[in-house]
């Protein structure tokens, strides 16, 4: 086993790299294991990112961050969390590094404090290369980051039928042009079908769906009749899942599986601590680090004082 530390954060996305940068400041021994998986590496261009005017890349935000980091001797390490033991004075964290000659070797490591940053996967639809579509902008994961680039565009909400409704209604906001397409729309009443006809969404069909490349990059629709529909940007609405598969951790959850936090990040286990997407579905950076901060204080004011 590795030495022992006072927190192991596992993700490398917005809230983990922001509590590791608390944390380091706060001279807290810390180690970062980073699946690099952050939904935040898929972002094209945030630009409600407060302090990037023109906007910036999740995967440039990304580096800046652990670029950040680098002179308080923190580098997040390739490596997947395998379990998380409770122990008498903290944690047991078993994790297997990614890549490099140790790839194969599970590790463990003890820590006072564990911070749970690891996010969520999305539903995304079965076609090739989704991630890159997403990168492109073809795919989009988030309505309240992007809404607002998706004036004059063709877009289509993906999903069950009364869930992609919602998220539709909410997009008029931005667009004039804007489907719901549910392979099953019987599963809309009445009212839901006239409440779409009100806010002026229309109601597709899904056959098919295809992304097409080149200089007319869109996303191809066949609705059951046969028509084909063109629009520039997809929104999935296919739900997602919290990472916390791995915890071997009999956690608190909320009713969409996201962990419960105190106002201090803590979880309904002592020591154990959670901040950003794993957390909170609004899905924002500027929410995971806004939680990061709030969870690095929490845990540096937990252990033992640390006076020069």
């Amino acid at each position: 086993m590795d030495g022992s530390i006072d927190c192991v954060i596992v993700g490398g996305g917005p809230a983990g790299l922001t509590a590791a940068l608390y944390l380091a400041r706060y001279r807290r021994t810390t180690r970062v294991f980073d699946a690099g998986e952050s939904r935040a590496r898929l972002i094209p261009v945030a630009r409600n990112v407060p302090g990037f005017p023109s906007g910036i890349n999740g995967e440039a935000w990304l580096a800046n961050l652990r670029e950040q980091l680098a002179p308080y001797d923190v580098t997040p390490e390739p490596a997947r969390v395998e379990a998380i033991e409770a122990v008498s004075d903290g944690f047991r964290i078993e994790y297997r590094p990614i890549g490099g000659g140790d790839a194969q070797t599970a590790r463990s490591v003890h820590a006072r404090r564990v911070l749970l940053a690891a996010g969520i996967r999305d539903g995304l639809p079965s076609v090739p290369n989704a991630d890159e579509l997403t990168r492109s902008g073809l795919f989009r994961l988030c309505p309240i980051c992007d809404g607002y680039e998706t004036e004059g565009k063709r877009i289509a909400m993906l999903g069950p039928a009364k869930c992609a409704l919602s998220h539709a209604i909410f997009m008029r906001t931005f667009s004039r042009d804007v489907s719901v397409v549910a392979s099953e729309l019987d599963a809309l009443s009445d009212a839901e079908v006239a409440s779409a006809a009100a806010c002026g969404v229309s109601l597709i069909a899904l056959s098919r769906l295809d992304a097409i490349r080149g200089a007319d990059q869109a996303v191809q629709i066949i609705g059951q009749s046969g028509t084909v529909h063109r629009f520039d940007s997809v929104y999935p609405v296919m739900g997602c899942d919290p990472r916390t598969d791995v915890l071997g951790l009999d956690v608190a959850r909320d009713e969409d599986g996201m962990v419960r936090t105190d106002k201090h990040q803590r979880t309904s286990i002592e020591r154990l601590y959670a901040a950003g997407d794993i957390v909170n579905t609004l899905n924002q950076i500027s929410v995971a680090s806004g939680e990061a901060a709030v969870a690095a204080t929490a845990i540096h004011k937990s252990l033992p004082h640390n006076a020069l």
